[in-house]
């Protein structure tokens, strides 16, 4: 199921459910190199981690983003815009997916979810079996909710970062962190701690139970839990929900003392603005 790439490059996607969408990539990288391009299914492993819903699809991709570890530097750099431009659709394909599998599903404000978000997929194409992992919350399509949700993700990314200064692989162990009852591991059933919309639980009883344990990590959403404080003035602050648009992150590898880093709210706005490439730059910048 390859997709033919010539004078005018696009790539066929085909997800586990034969649903099928063109797109075609803007940059002419593939054209220079005059060859078919091969595609080669992946498995893309999603994680609605605050609703607690994880799903898979299969999507073909180029197989010659899957190899780019064997690839030149120079040649890393031009299979970028590939790469991007692969996940952007695969993403953008899967919101509804998400949607429907979390129905009914709200945003933490409180309304009715109708749209999604997503962190920059992490490849892990070197692995026995291949596969990406994307991270996706849902929100109601208002801009400050989608301000606070990305804070949120990038808060959740910052804290799963291994002693290399990488993002720690999709390991079973992740997910039921992120997904099961802190207690019993059990995912049936599970409620979020009403407080922060992290700590998830099966019923009240096994809350009750972990409570020692969860109190002291235990804080508002969305605020950090690097760093309690409010708004920085009135003018970051969301009249309604008083919760800060700056954003404090924890840089600092595990191990390592803490290390914060702010962001302004205009610097939020411009990087969500810039969509994945903005967030890909942050996550740079962070480490």
């Amino acid at each position: 199921m390859g997709g033919d790439i010539a004078s005018s490059p696009q790539i066929l996607l085909t997800t586990s459910s034969w649903h099928k969408t063109c797109f075609h990539i803007l940059p002419p990288i593939v054209n220079s190199y005059n060859v078919k391009m091969i595609t080669t299914p992946v498995r893309f492993d999603f994680l609605c981690y605050r609703v607690g819903v994880k799903f898979d699809e299969s999507y073909d991709i180029p197989l010659r983003i899957v190899r780019a570890g064997d690839h030149s530097d120079k040649e890393k750099t031009e299979d970028k815009p590939l790469w991007n431009a692969a996940m952007n659709t695969i993403m953008e394909h899967s919101g509804a997916t998400c949607l429907r599998r979390a129905s009914p599903a709200s945003c933490a404000c409180g309304l009715p979810a109708t749209a999604t978000e997503y962190l920059p997929p992490m490849p892990f194409l070197d692995a026995p079996k291949p596969h990406v992992v994307a991270i996706v919350d849902l929100f109601c399509g208002n801009l400050k909710c989608r301000t606070r949700t990305r804070q949120s993700m990038l808060q959740v990314m910052s804290r799963n970062r291994s002693p290399d200064g990488g993002l720690r692989g999709p390991d079973p162990g992740l997910f039921a962190e992120l997904m099961s009852c802190r207690v019993c591991k059990k995912m049936e059933g599970l409620r979020k701690c009403g407080v922060c919309h992290v700590a998830g639980y099966c019923g009240q009883e096994h809350q009750e139970e972990d409570w020692p344990n969860h109190k002291a990590e235990c804080t508002p959403w969305p605020t950090s839990t690097f760093d309690a404080r409010g708004p920085l003035d009135e003018a970051d602050a969301d009249s309604d929900t008083k919760v800060t648009y700056s954003a404090v992150f924890n840089v600092a590898g595990p191990g390592e003392p803490p290390r914060f880093r702010e962001i302004s709210r205009e610097e939020v706005v411009r990087r969500l603005l810039m969509g994945t490439a903005g967030m890909e730059e942050l996550e740079v910048e962070m480490k």
